[in-house]
């Protein structure tokens, strides 16, 4: 029995179909694995939908910086009557 077992040995492996097996079983493991461990999020509660609101009112205008007698662009563009 002269047989060179590394040639053998090499021969096997290198063949497609070993690669292919090998492969395959790996892919099978490893989704079995993440199968087995895998656990479902809890779900987000539900928001409960709001009444609309009525729109807010509008802003009141602000009062003008100024000098004596509260005049904002009003009294500066307006002469002076007195």
């Amino acid at each position: 029995m002269n047989v060179n077992y590394i040639e053998l040995i090499l021969g096997v492996i290198k063949d497609i179909r070993v690669i292919l097996t090998i492969v395959a079983a790996l892919f099978i493991i490893e989704f079995a694995g993440f199968v087995t461990s895998y656990k479902k999020k809890a779900p987000k509660p539900k928001k409960a939908k709001a009444a609309k609101a009525a729109p807010a009112p509008a802003p009141a205008p602000a009062p003008a910086e100024g000098g004596e007698g509260g005049g904002g662009a009003d009294a500066a563009a307006a002469p002076d009557k007195g």
